[in-house]
């Protein structure tokens, strides 16, 4: 036990000849090779951020796209919509004033024809009137009217009914 209490230089310059022998093959032949290849790690990992990183950007990129795209195509499917509307309004609107044109020219046909009917109606009363006229005064008078006093007794008969 004394002998691992006691120092001994020989021992400690042998100690330190092996440890700097041992440095020197560790740096040579382990670290220099592990010190490489954790700088291609390095390099790796690095490349491998700016990829991911560069990926992201793209991605980022695209669905700012795809969102101005999807915007885009709202924004033209509203548009078609309100031309559609605008569009069946409008023919609302011509379908409608349509109608009402050929509503208004019906009734003004109607009224034309009401008219023509009244007027055709009145002459035939005037006609059978005179007609009448003519069979009471020949009846009255017994004897047949010349073609003056025809006239004059209708004109006069007409005034007469037309004041009634």
């Amino acid at each position: 036990m004394e002998n691992l209490m006691s120092f001994d230089t020989g021992l400690m310059f042998w100690t330190w000849v092996t440890f700097l022998v041992v440095l020197l093959i560790l740096g040579t032949k382990a670290w220099k090779p592990m010190i490489t290849m954790l700088e291609k790690r390095e390099a790796f990992i690095k490349d491998s951020l700016a990829q991911a990183n560069e990926a992201r950007l793209e991605a980022e990129k695209v669905a700012k796209e795809y969102d101005e795209m999807v915007a885009k195509a709202r924004k033209e499917a509203q548009e078609i919509v309100m031309a559609g509307k605008s569009t069946a309004e409008k023919m609302k609107g011509d379908i409608l004033e349509d109608a009402k044109a050929k509503a208004e020219s019906l009734m003004k046909q109607a009224e034309r024809q009401i008219e023509a009917e009244r007027d055709k109606a009145i002459a035939e009363i005037r006609n059978q009137i005179v007609d009448l006229s003519l069979l009471a005064a020949a009846k009255v008078v017994g004897k047949e009217v010349s073609k003056a006093d025809n006239e004059r007794l209708i004109n006069e008969t007409l005034r007469e009914f037309g004041q009634n």
